[in-house]
């Protein structure tokens, strides 16, 4: 990967400046289409090489029996409300605790 950078680099900031100069005036279109090529060859290649495979242990689930896998308690309560109370209004606007 490190060197397929180095070269979309080199390429599209030397060779094709150096071919830019070098070409005749009606042939200048030969400079950006070679660096929008090369370009998209970067593009297509970087994604070919971080495509998802289909062996990733990240993305694997267990697949263990229901019996084996031991549940935990599954707590819901995200702390918010923790060390708060209710309290009650009556009537006439007083707190009840």
């Amino acid at each position: 990967m490190c060197l397929q950078v180095i070269c979309y680099v080199y390429f599209t900031r030397i060779i094709a400046i150096l071919l830019q100069v070098a070409v005749p005036f009606q042939w200048q279109w030969l400079y950006q289409l070679l660096v929008e090529g090369s370009t998209l060859a970067f593009f297509v290649l970087t994604g070919y090489k971080f495509q998802p495979a289909g062996d990733n242990p990240y993305l694997q689930l267990p697949q263990e029996e229901a019996e084996d896998v031991q549940m935990e308690q599954v707590v819901t309560d995200s702390g918010f409300r923790e060390g708060l109370s209710k309290v009650n209004k009556t009537a006439s606007g007083r707190e009840l605790l």
